[in-house]
């Protein structure tokens, strides 16, 4: 976010070492910092499994995993910065040497006290780990915890998503980090905020004057969010069917709730990250929470049957292993959302998600009311809402689309779109999530990270539509095929007020 300088050294600690987030994400992201000289300059990694691995071992494991993404000679350089320590963190017993481990990598490669430690496990394992964080005294709060030297320190912990299951689950993680890290040392990682067209809103709307006065009720008819994918389960049918999985939890409540409060939020008084995040949970505080009797009007659930997506067949939903003959796993959802504010008053946020759908793309559109007076009468029916269309993935960049005139005798009207394309107009891709998200943790930006404010708000919203889906058992699962744009419902509830996806 605001410029800063490159990150002070540290010592990063990855629990979940021999995952596939470690192998795929977390160290090609370090990596491509450090290639690129935005790491630090003395920076450590250590990896803490239960599986067995030598330092080398560890090393041949994560190239061996993508050795076209690395440059060889690079890659060997690199590599000496990245350790292995066999052992169970969620166990008191481990801790000792787990911090005789990081003591001497932290003396061996000059990061001082900083660290930043990783939760890259499975949720159940977030609390035991962060207890014993703070029972091994390593949270010192600018105290030494390896008497390495009398500078002032640091300590963060990035906890990756889900966080919670329910407003409660979320609710006791909270407390559970707030008992051993302060606020401004806990990082909530989401990796849509991550992504540079979402932080490019930021600059639309707040550095552009021919946007920020349309930005509110009196000019705009509705927002929709949608991000859809075209994988299906793919063989986490066991995780995806556990009460922490299905779409609305996975991300609606996570990923596309924070897309909505960067689309909604008020004007920060600065681009620091506290001032920012004042107007973010403002957003999350105004969401309309639902009464049981809206759910069946606000909210669809869908799950895939079989059907054939980009010319390959996917096989239905409750045909994975792991999956109940039963199952009523959303792994489609879609919501109306109401944000309470005099600036949204009356404008509805349509979000869904879903898999096994006709094509991936994550996306924001502002979709403009009609002008006040119509002149064009005989012509209404080939007139389209004007629309900022924000692509975030794939074919990242920002479409305005207007109605113009048709070259020639008489006055035909077409819609017509002035493109903002990314990759042409920066002649570069767009930096992984992971990558930018890493290096605000290590330089101390809490910018592009939740606070547990919106957590507790977000699944305060959506909280209703799960409880009020566990109570009533739909009987028409599955109700959409792979391949196809999700369930009929989904279109009806749009149509009640004479609104359409935008599908294609």
């Amino acid at each position: 976010m605001p410029d800063s300088p490159t990150p002070s050294r540290c010592l990063v600690v990855i629990f979940g070492a021999s995952g596939d987030l470690t192998k795929r994400k977390l160290i090609p992201a370090l990596y491509r910092l450090w290639d690129t000289g935005e790491a630090p300059r003395d920076l450590a990694i250590v990896g803490v499994s239960r599986t067995k691995y030598t330092d080398a071992a560890y090393r041949e494991e994560l190239y061996d995993f993508d050795p076209k993404g690395y440059d060889e000679a690079k890659w060997a350089e690199f590599a000496k910065r990245i350790h292995y320590h066999a052992g169970d963190a969620t166990k008191p017993d481990d801790w000792p040497g787990i911090k005789t481990r990081m003591c001497e990598l932290a003396k061996e490669h000059n990061t001082g006290d900083n660290v930043l430690f990783y939760l890259s496990v499975s949720p159940q394992f977030f609390e035991p780990i962060i207890q014993n964080i703070g029972s091994a005294d390593i949270v010192t709060e600018g105290r030494k915890y390896c008497s390495i030297e009398p500078n002032a320190s640091w300590q963060r912990i990035v906890v990756e998503k889900p966080f919670g299951s329910d407003p409660a689950s979320a609710a006791h993680l909270n407390r559970v980090l707030a008992g051993v890290f302060d606020e401004d040392a806990i990082y909530r990682i989401d990796h849509y905020l991550g992504k540079e067209l979402v932080q490019n809103m930021l600059v639309l709307r707040f550095a552009n004057t021919i946007f920020e006065p349309l930005w509110n009720r009196d000019y705009i008819d509705h927002i929709q969010i949608t991000a859809s994918e075209t994988v299906a389960v793919e063989g986490r049918g066991s995780y995806y069917d556990s009460p922490a999985g299905g779409a609305m939890r996975d991300m609606v409540q996570s990923h596309l709730l924070q897309v909505l409060s960067v689309v909604a939020m008020e004007p920060p008084v600065s681009m620091d990250a506290a001032d920012i995040r004042t107007e973010k949970i403002k957003v999350f505080k105004a969401l309309r929470v639902p009464q049981a009797d809206d759910v069946p009007h606000i909210a669809v659930r869908g799950q895939y049957s079989a059907g054939t997506v980009k010319g390959s067949s996917v096989i239905a939903y409750r045909d994975n292993e792991g999956v109940a003959d039963d199952s009523q796993t959303d792994t489609y959802a879609a919501m109306r959302f109401q944000v309470d504010t005099w600036r949204w008053g009356g404008v509805p946020f349509f979000l869904r998600s879903g898999k096994a759908m006709a094509e991936k793309k994550t996306e924001v559109v502002i979709y403009f009311k009609p002008t006040p007076h119509c002149l064009f009468l005989d012509r209404t029916q080939e007139m389209k809402p004007n629309q900022i269309v924000i692509n975030i993935q794939p074919d990242e960049g920002i479409r305005l689309r207007f109605e113009g005139k048709v070259p020639g005798s008489g006055l035909k009207m077409k819609e017509v779109v002035m493109d903002f394309d990314y990759l042409e107009q920066w002649q570069t891709d767009p930096p992984d999530g992971y990558a930018t998200l890493l290096n605000e943790a290590m330089k101390g930006d809490q910018t592009l990270f939740k606070h547990r404010d919106e957590i507790e708000s977000a699944w305060d919203a959506v909280q209703p539509v799960l409880d009020y889906w566990k109570k009533h058992p739909q009987s028409d699962l599955p109700n959409y095929a792979a391949g196809t744009w999700g369930p009929p419902a989904s279109d009806l509830m749009m149509q009640k007020d004479g609104r359409y996806w935008r599908n294609g």
